[in-house]
Order: structure tokens, then C-alpha cells, then sequence
């Protein structure tokens, strides 16, 4: 017992240190909202409608699904939490938690033990990495698939039949999480070139034989709706996506929002320096790891193609861009931070290393534990659908309606709750008692509640009648009929 403590001692804590910080008040900072809706009322078809999901909800992408596994992970929290979305956030924790010990377990074996040790710490304090895996979305596992990806062209690169059946596995995952992973498979293709050794057949046999397994169900929607996906996919490529720059000015939006992703990654909110310095700085530091050979010519050759290949893709796609979608080049900078804090710490300039860490790891959590939500998530949401659950009932309401005062988009968020509590909501003009949700509070709506940012304005009762609202109620729950953006069955 006492060798094991001592050997697993240090990946322990740090195991817990990230517990910690993607537990640590995870209802309050919940940031429910409609992808967590949707999440919700996708779990609920597969457990109350016994509807085993091929697919989950579509994409912004028309005609574009994302996978069912991310949904099918949450099952089993939602169940245990009788149906409640706070499931989700448990479910996200463990990937999470699984994040840490990857990064520990792929670091270790492709770098070296130190190296595992300074990565996982890195993972477990970083402020960008926090939120990212607090999210309770299916892009959320990104990180965590590129950290195997990185194991997996480092096995390529040594020709290990090993490497063939885990791109098998990771392609196939590619579906249920972000399709934009397809970007870097390019630098695995150049990988096993590099490597410059014959293929396993039996390595590429069974590469084959997971991708077709864990493809399968893309396999079996593709085959049953006359490939609906392929279809839009080459739509996507052929067409524009009205994106609202393009050219020259887009390949700079892509650089911006690469800056954006790691300045936050490298200096958390808390220091204030520019997207373009940090590109700068971190891409130095890169090549001053190149030459004191921390990184071999063909590994630098694949990080360079993998973050090359996202530059260029979205440079030329013309989608609109947002930062998520590059979170899948980010490994190229926590491998950066992580082999120079390696060489700091090895080196005469141990003490300059020590202070570097030292600082990164507090700057992440200062910039953690100041992090403000926005009093519009989980917390707020539940607590003013069960006030207006609550007054109805104290009014003998049978059904309601609801109105909203909101920024566009925050009106959505709001329908699994309501089906929680059984209610039968409907549209403001069915003449049901109207409730007014507002967000954000201002002065000149003038509301009778709050809860956090959330504003709530009761109906004017006089106005309502019981043979009036008998008849609003007579037809159906528009919450459960009302079509959802995203959902389909």
C-alpha cells in the first residue's frame, strides 16, 4: 500500500485539484441554455419514448446531424438525478476528470514522466480548459479527443500498428463530437508517410474494423434517409454559407480568433496583452524547442500541418467562424507550454521556470474563482419556472402562457422546464394568464421578481376570467407540440 501512495501520490492530487475546479459550485455555474434544452428533451425521447437515437439534434449546418454518444453518456446521470438536467453537469465533470488523466497518460508516454506531470497540472488549473470541459455540450470533449490524437500520430510516427487501430476509434468519434475534427486527420496521413514503414495489414485491418464498429450508427441513419448527410455535407463545400467576410479578411478573422483562444489559454483573464503578441510569443517559443531538439523534426512537422490545416480550412470555408471551432488546434500551444516549463525546469534557469508555473497556475485560478456568470443559467431558470408553477397553482391556473422581455436567443432555454413541473404552457394570444420573463433587467421594465438576472413580471389577474382560461386551455400544450430548433425525431 505505502509503494502505491508513493507512486500515484502526485497524479492523485492532481486528479482531485481538477475535481475541484470542475465541481466546485457546478449548479450556480450551469449556464443552462437551448443547447441544454435540447440536450434534455433528446435524453427524454430516448427514456420516456423508448426512441433509440441514431442521431441527436442537427447542426447549424442544414441537413448536418451530430452523433447520439455525448446524449447516451448523460443517460444514466439524468436517471440517477430523475430526469433532471443537473445530470448533464455530472456527466461533463467525469469526462472532465478523464481530460486530466489523459493528459497525464499521453504526455508520459510521448514526451516523458515530467513531462506527463507538468501537463496534467496544466489541464487541471487552466481557466480556458475549466470552462471548456464545464460546458455541457457535445464540442466539449474536443480537447479531450485531440490529446489522443497527439498519442495517436506520435504511434504512426513509429511505424506502431497500434496507431492504426486507434485513428480506426477516433475517426469514428469524430460524428459525436465536432465535425471540424475531420481538419487535422490530414497530418495523420502525413504521419504514416513520414514514418516511413509498411503498413500492418493487421493494424489496418482492425483500424478498419473500429471505424466501421463505432461508425455504425452514422452507417445505419445514412443507409435508412438516402444519405441525407453526405449530401448536405458536399452541399456545405459547393455553396456559400453566407459568411459575411471572405478572402483575405477572413484568413485575418481565423489568426484573431486563434490569437483570442490563446491568449486566454496562456494568460487567462487576468493579464491583459494582445491576441496577435501571444501568437507571437508562443510561436518562438515553439521554434526554441525545435532547435534544443525538445521536439523531433517529424513531430514539429505534424503540429505544424495540424494547426496549418485549421488556418487554411477555415480561411477558405466560407461558414461563419466562432473560437469553438478552433479549439481543435489548441494542443499545439499546451504541448508548446508544456515541453518549455520541461525545459525551464531541467535546465540552469530552473528558478525562472518555477516562477513561470508558479504564475500561470495562479493567474488561471484568480482568473477561475473571479470568473462572473451572467445570473441567466441553471440556478435562475429552475428558480422562476417553479415561482410561476407555484403562483399558478396558488391562482388555480390550469394552464398558463409565457412572454418574454430578452436579448435575442434567451427566450430559448426555458420548455424542459416547464415540462419538469407538468405544466401546460402556452403562446401569449391563446388568452391563458400571461407571465413575462425579462432578461437583462432594465429600468424600464418594471419587474415584481427577480432571480439573479432574471426578471419576472406576474399577470395583470384582474383581466382573466375561469371560463376564459378553460377554453385558452382546452387545446394542446404548446410546450410539448411547438416544433424546437435543432430537434427532430
Amino acid at each position: 500500500m505505502k509503494k502505491f501512495i508513493k507512486k500515484w501520490w502526485l497524479l492523485g492530487l492532481i486528479l482531485l485539484i481538477s475535481l475541484f475546479f470542475r465541481a466546485y459550485q457546478a449548479r450556480v455555474g450551469f449556464s443552462y441554455n437551448h443547447d441544454n434544452d435540447l440536450a434534455s428533451w433528446i435524453i427524454k425521447d430516448i427514456v420516456v419514448n423508448k426512441h433509440l437515437r441514431l442521431v441527436a439534434h442537427q447542426t447549424s449546418t442544414d441537413g448536418i446531424f451530430i452523433g447520439p454518444l455525448f446524449y447516451y453518456l448523460q443517460l444514466p446521470f439524468y436517471l440517477l438525478n430523475k430526469m433532471d438536467p443537473i445530470g448533464g453537469v455530472y456527466a461533463a465533470t467525469i469526462v472532465g476528470l478523464f481530460s486530466t488523466f489523459s493528459f497525464w497518460f499521453v504526455f508520459t508516454k510521448t514526451f516523458g514522466k515530467k513531462e506527463g506531470y507538468i501537463a496534467a497540472l496544466i489541464q487541471a488549473f487552466s481557466y480556458y480548459l475549466i470552462l471548456n470541459d464545464r460546458e455541457v455540450v457535445p464540442t466539449m470533449p474536443v480537447i479531450l479527443w485531440t490529446v489522443w490524437y497527439l498519442y495517436d500520430l506520435a504511434l504512426l510516427l513509429k511505424g506502431d500498428k497500434k496507431g492504426l487501430i486507434l485513428l480506426g476509434l477516433l475517426i469514428g468519434l469524430i460524428w459525436s463530437i465536432n465535425m471540424a475534427l475531420i481538419v487535422p486527420l490530414l497530418a495523420g496521413v502525413v504521419a504514416i508517410i513520414l514514418a516511413k514503414k509498411k503498413l500492418s495489414k493487421e493494424g489496418l485491418l482492425k483500424g478498419f474494423m473500429v471505424l466501421f464498429i463505432s461508425s455504425l450508427p452514422l452507417i445505419f441513419f445514412e443507409a435508412r434517409h438516402n444519405f441525407l448527410q453526405v449530401r448536405a455535407f458536399y452541399s456545405a463545400f459547393t455553396q456559400p454559407q453566407h459568411d459575411v467576410v471572405g478572402g483575405f479578411a477572413k484568413l485575418l478573422r481565423v489568426i484573431l480568433l486563434l490569437g483570442k483562444n490563446v491568449k486566454t489559454f496562456l494568460f487567462g483573464p487576468m493579464i491583459n496583452i494582445s491576441y496577435n503578441l501571444s501568437l507571437v510569443l508562443s510561436l518562438l517559443a515553439f521554434a526554441f524547442l525545435y532547435l534544443k531538439r525538445a521536439l523531433s523534426k517529424n513531430l514539429t512537422i505534424v503540429l505544424i500541418l495540424w494547426v496549418a490545416s485549421f488556418i487554411g480550412f477555415f480561411s477558405l470555408y466560407s461558414k461563419t467562424l466562432s473560437e469553438y471551432y478552433l479549439n481543435g488546434a489548441l494542443i499545439f500551444w499546451i504541448v508548446t507550454l508544456t515541453l518549455l516549463l520541461s525545459q525551464l525546469l531541467g535546465s540552469k534557469y530552473k528558478v525562472v521556470g518555477l516562477t513561470l508555473f508558479a504564475i500561470y497556475l495562479l493567474v488561471n485560478s484568480l482568473g477561475f474563482f473571479t470568473h462572473q456568470y451572467n445570473g441567466n443559467g441553471y440556478m435562475e431558470r429552475k428558480a422562476v419556472v417553479k415561482e410561476i408553477d407555484e403562483d399558478r397553482l396558488k391562482h388555480g391556473f390550469p394552464c398558463i402562457s409565457i412572454s418574454y422581455i430578452v436579448n435575442p436567443g434567451y427566450d430559448l432555454g426555458y420548455r424542459y422546464l416547464f415540462y419538469l413541473r407538468n405544466m401546460h404552457v402556452n403562446h401569449p394570444d391563446s388568452g391563458a394568464p400571461v407571465y413575462t420573463i425579462v432578461f437583462p433587467q432594465k429600468d424600464i421594465f418594471v419587474t415584481d421578481k427577480a432571480f439573479g438576472g432574471i426578471g419576472l413580471i406576474y399577470p395583470d389577474y384582474s383581466r382573466y376570467t375561469k371560463e376564459g382560461i378553460k377554453f385558452s386551455c382546452s387545446g394542446a400544450n404548446s410546450n410539448l407540440t411547438d416544433p424546437m430548433f435543432g430537434y427532430t425525431e
